[in-house]
């Protein structure tokens, strides 16, 4: 069985495609291709309320590419879901047409509430200590969704349109102070979190810090790495760190954003899993199908 997932999102479009087979009692789903076209749909979204006929035109493109790649690997399941920026779209319906008609792909947009239900309802999958105490921080280009988990148990979720291609065209540096009332509401002051991220810019930083995939982050060492990148130009950033130019100017804000969150909520570190929607969306899709023990194997 082959399934793909395709994540509209704010700053770019993402194909993920993951293999399963079944051994003993569980299904076992390998990592075959992940990959990224930077159209950015939040620019114009965000800056003019719309999505501009060019901008159709290049998210019709990506799918019908990625429709190709998904006809060559034999793939069974095909899901495209769209996030914050065609969420805030004026025009969303017209793209939505616009788009099915040029490809013959349906698009699902998912609600803040239900992006999050996709990244972190899955918490088995993260493997994760089940006693402890958990937030879950996935800052996309358009939205930020923060989930409360404590003892394996979800206890409040919320997703704020905060976003690193909106602070970035809006040229902000503070959080909205909805995000802080809602830390201090919802969190128990009594208990001790752990920080789990999620986004491609919490990745960027794992690779440039050289930690290994699910090895803590120390707030220090985020907030010497924000205060570094900020001094330098993209064009800096992109030569020293090797970002892709899409990455090299969101990275700033993505970082601020995760540090001012971390700072709220008294943690001392972040575990970044690498996992993310286009992940959510084909572990959703396992579930609908009643396929509930299922595990991310390496490729």
């Amino acid at each position: 069985m082959k399934i793909a997932a395709v994540d509209i999102g704010s700053n770019a479009v993402r194909l993920f495609v993951a293999h399963g087979h079944e051994e003993k009692d569980q299904i076992l789903l390998e990592k075959l291709l992940h990959t990224r076209v930077p159209i950015r749909l939040g620019e114009d979204v965000f800056m003019f309320g719309k999505v501009s006929k060019q901008k159709m035109d290049q998210l019709s493109w990506a799918i019908q590419g990625f429709d190709c790649i998904v006809k060559s690997l034999g793939i069974d399941v095909l899901r495209i879901c769209a996030t914050s920026a065609l969420r805030s779209a004026e025009n969303r319906d017209e793209v939505l047409k616009y788009v099915q008609k040029r490809t013959g792909k349906k698009i699902d947009i998912l609600s803040g509430a239900r992006e999050a239900e996709m990244i972190f309802g899955n918490f088995e999958f993260y493997e994760l200590p089940k006693e402890h105490h958990y937030l879950f921080i996935d800052v996309g280009g358009g939205s930020t969704e923060l989930t409360i988990i404590e003892k394996g148990v979800k206890k409040s979720s919320q997703s704020f349109e905060t976003g690193t291609v909106r602070m970035l065209l809006n040229e902000q540096s503070k959080l909205p102070q909805a995000i802080f009332y809602w830390l201090q509401k919802e969190l128990n002051p009594r208990m001790k979190y752990e920080a789990i991220a999620t986004g491609g810019n919490i990745n960027s930083a794992l690779k440039i810090l050289e930690k290994k995939q699910r090895e803590p982050i120390e707030i220090s060492e985020l907030q010497n790495l924000l205060k570094v990148l900020s001094k330098l130009s993209k064009t800096q950033r992109m030569k020293k760190f090797k970002l892709r130019e899409d990455r090299a100017d969101v990275i700033v804000p993505a970082l601020n954003i995760y540090n001012q969150i971390a700072a709220a909520a008294k943690v001392q570190s972040i575990i970044a899993p690498k996992f993310g929607l286009a992940d959510g969306i084909v572990l959703d899709w396992m579930k609908s199908k009643d396929y509930h023990k299922v595990k991310f194997i390496s490729a």
